[in-house]
């Protein structure tokens, strides 16, 4: 089945609004063995008119979202109905429940709201449980449209209550195609290919997926044979060992939680070229508070010595950067929280201040138990903002390997 999406919207293409559309729908069609061939973003206006009329010609499936609304710029409803030659009905059940829902938050619906109770003729309609554009759902002769409203909190619902299951019990047949997926960390996209796609075509496997990001790849085969990937596992994990960091797309964030919370483990954040980044990965993690209860960012050396205990001695002879230094904070961390693990950090993010001893991007990382303390010293991004990133996630992966260990 050739499934195609349209995405409207101006505020997408002008990078006001992330369209986030995309990857649910498609992980959501592929957990029944469907994929989205083509996916297309367009304004609104008349772009929505040849875009349809171009999946009309291909898709067996058109999922459009967007422009369902009452303003004028919303004309994906009209469009779509000239484009079938479907008249316009009006529906007084929808207008029930607009007006209703005006009623309940005691206001009185505008003209222009009567135009989201018209829909094409012989289309099946979906109330809308949080908004007022109810979905449409078109059969066209061989075809199904599903157009869909934009607000993500909208599209959800009525995706999940209403559309996806009228298409698994009308339209969809299940197909057994399975996913594995490892996040490898450490390791970049072409080294990562030449180490392992040798093997993984020894076993018959054909579809091979990379999606690199800063210092790390996702690695992704896709097959019907379950044996394929089962053998696909066994290889990867015999060659990357502790570098991959999680099945599927758990963050490494997330990791870390599970495991502390899994053996009741405390964790202390002690940062300063990162400012806080690892602290806030690890809250974005519900239940994260059960786990982490302290976290410092001592970006001068005067907070380092309050706060930390950092001898100034140790940060005058051998500079914030250093090993000396990281490990005077973790120690210092784990003493003032009495966690289990305490974490350091502290580098030369630039794109200046580096030097030949210390270019920009020395990043050094120092992790603190109380049975021992070790260091790691990295060279990474030169760009700021990926450097952090890259310094957090390694400091979070020292986290993991220790409580993993255990």
């Amino acid at each position: 089945m050739k499934i195609e999406v349209i995405n409207t919207g101006t505020e997408i293409l002008l990078g006001h609004v992330t369209n986030t559309h995309l990857g649910y729908l498609a992980k959501e069609l592929f957990s029944i063995g469907h994929r989205i061939e083509r996916q297309i973003t367009v304004p609104d206006g008349e772009a929505i008119r040849q875009a349809l009329s171009e999946s009309l010609n291909r898709a067996d499936l058109i999922l459009i979202t967007g422009g369902l609304g009452p303003t004028s710029d919303d004309i994906t409803r009209e469009i779509t109905a000239e484009l079938l030659d479907k008249p316009l009905q009006f529906i007084p059940e929808i207008w029930n429940h607009i007006v209703e829902r005006f009623k309940r938050r005691e206001k009185i619906p505008a003209d222009n709201n009567k135009r989201q109770a018209m829909i094409p003729e012989g289309a099946i309609y979906f109330q809308n449980e949080n908004g007022t554009a109810p979905g449409l759902l078109i059969p066209y002769n061989h075809q199904i449209l599903v157009l869909l409203p934009g607000p993500p909190r909208e599209l959800t619902l009525m995706w999940e209550k209403q559309a996806f299951p009228w298409l698994k019990q009308n339209l969809f047949k299940s197909t057994e195609i399975v996913q594995k997926q490892w996040r490898i960390l450490g390791i970049g996209e072409s080294d990562l290919e030449r180490e392992i796609e040798p093997k993984l075509r020894a076993i018959g496997l054909t579809e091979i997926g990379y999606c690199a990001r800063a210092g790390e790849v996702d690695l992704r085969v896709i097959s019907s044979n379950r044996s394929h990937l089962d053998q696909a596992h066994q290889i990867v994990t015999k060659t990357f060992g502790k570098a991959i960091y999680s099945l599927g797309n758990q963050s490494m964030e997330a990791i870390v939680v599970e495991l502390a919370q899994r053996q009741n483990r405390k964790i202390a954040t002690a940062e300063s070229c990162t400012g806080g980044l690892i602290a806030h990965r690890l809250t974005l993690v519900s239940g994260s508070s059960s786990v982490f209860e302290y976290g410092w960012v001592t970006y001068a050396n005067a907070a380092k010595i309050k706060e930390l205990k950092v001898p100034s001695e140790t940060l005058n002879q051998f500079g914030a950067v250093s090993r000396e230094t990281v490990l005077a904070m973790a120690q210092g961390a784990l003493d003032e929280s009495h966690a289990d693990i305490a974490v350091a950090v502290s580098g030369i993010a630039g794109p200046t201040e580096g030097n030949a001893e210390r270019p920009v991007g020395t990043c050094w990382i120092a992790w603190a138990t109380k049975d021992r303390t070790w260091t790691e010293n990295y060279l990474l991004s030169q760009n700021r903002e990926t450097f952090k990133m890259m310094a957090s996630q390694q400091a979070l992966d020292g986290i993991r390997q220790w409580l993993s260990s255990l």
